[in-house]
């Protein structure tokens, strides 16, 4: 390999390096920090059009139940020791199983 080749090669490498470093995690698609600040008890079951479970992970130990609402589209944290939210998860996850 010329020299002059090698060396556009490692240039090019380490600008991809320093794009995917500058990226950080967010850009790769993982949240560095727990999505759910506040979370809301109160039943609001009618008027949820979709609801994403989010296991505890590396960025957030806690379990978090993100409800996106029918009207408005906007997402609601849902606190997941609510009797309601647990019949919804419990209901998710048996419409989940073969």
């Amino acid at each position: 390999m010329n020299p002059r080749l090698r060396g556009s090669a490692f240039i090019v490498l380490l600008a991809a390096l320093s794009i995917v470093e500058g990226m950080g995690v967010r850009g790769i698609g993982m949240e560095p920090r727990c999505r759910c600040i506040k979370t809301e008890s109160r039943r609001i079951g009618s008027y949820i059009q979709k609801v994403e479970l989010f296991p505890p992970s590396p960025q957030c130990e806690d379990t978090e139940i993100i409800a996106t609402m029918k009207r408005s589209g906007r997402e609601i944290c849902l606190e997941p020791t609510a009797p309601w939210v647990k019949k919804v998860i419990e209901k998710i996850l048996a419409n989940n199983e073969p």
